[in-house]
């Protein structure tokens, strides 16, 4: 497929899927019996993933260079949107909702409270849907407890987009939930989440006995380069399964983070898994541009420079 395709028109292709790997705001169906016949657990598209099974597919060659471009613009996004919200001084992480989204809440949370049917919880949730506050979130707690998983499902999509480390004590009870795609379901939470408070749910997530749901961390990390997230890779590159031992040193080679370089090394090459070992080595020469032929080798070298070593990508 490549030769017919640039690397870079692929990569854009790529970093345009990943842009929109949040799930887009839709006009709620007319009613909510129609929200729940069309609602599918875990039906909803995983963009990183699909990214990430599309380049596992190229050679070698073709697939480091699309990597490379596709991470390069994410990095360049997110370089633009730190520098934007620098310019803006003493704004608050979130203004007080608006009185017709309280009102919203207030409703939601009596008729969970008073048990109402689900059609109509399911709907007072959908209303919830683009407040994007965490003033929805005890409201979103309490639904978590329903006994129908639409409920459940439809209460995980209104906080999608809330971006805050708020929602982390959600996404961890969510993850125990009985169904395992809602589990899955709930990391798309996270996201944009990119404080350390993250690995609470992270790490949780990692001891999951369905490996879809620990697989779906890695989707999670594969393209954030989120240093805040190492504790957790550092768990998953020990996972006895070798899906998501590779998925989590894909997602280490590229976070310009010492950290990365510590995990490659003390946890990487000292690994029990040969495949582990081997690619900490190759990801550790392409990060130091130094090759290494023993573990004491690449921990003398970097005992002496690591204070001052910087990243070059």
């Amino acid at each position: 497929m490549f030769k017919y395709i640039p690397v870079l028109v692929l990569a854009l292709l790529l970093v345009s899927s990943l842009n929109g790997c949040k799930k887009e705001k839709k006009a709620a169906p007319e009613t909510a019996s129609e929200v729940k016949e069309t609602k599918d657990m875990g039906a909803r598209p995983q963009r990183a993933k699909k990214i990430k099974d599309t380049l596992s597919g190229l050679e070698e060659a073709d697939r480091a260079a699309a990597l490379k471009l596709l991470r390069d613009e994410h990095r360049e996004q997110k370089n633009k949107k730190d520098e934007k919200e620098e310019e803006v001084e003493m704004t608050p992480g979130f203004f007080p909702v608006s009185d017709g989204a309280r009102q919203l809440i207030d409703e939601a949370n009596l008729l969970l409270r008073q048990g109402a049917d689900s059609d109509s919880k399911i709907e007072a949730l959908e209303n919830l849907i683009g407040i994007d506050h965490p003033d929805i979130l005890p409201t979103i707690e309490l639904a978590l407890d329903d006994e129908d998983p639409v409920v459940r499902e439809v209460a995980l999509d209104a906080i999608m987009n809330i971006n805050s480390e708020e929602v982390v004590p959600v996404v961890v009870k969510a993850l125990d939930d009985p169904e395992p795609d809602l589990r899955l379901i709930s990391l798309d939470a996270l996201m944009d989440v990119q404080g350390e408070s993250i690995n609470e749910a992270l790490q949780k997530a990692m001891k999951d006995e369905n490996e879809e749901v620990r697989e779906g961390v890695m989707d999670l990390l594969f393209i954030s380069e989120n240093p805040a997230a190492l504790p957790t890779i550092k768990t998953a590159i020990s996972d006895s399964s070798p899906t998501i031992r590779e998925g989590a040193l894909m997602c280490i080679e590229d976070i310009r983070d010492k950290g990365a370089v510590d995990i490659l090394i003390y946890d990487g090459l000292l690994s029990n898994y040969e495949d582990v070992r081997e690619a900490s080595k190759e990801a550790l020469e392409f990060i130091t541009d130094e090759e290494f032929e023993t573990y004491d080798d690449a921990k003398a070298w970097w005992t002496k420079n690591r204070s001052s070593f910087e990243f070059d990508f």
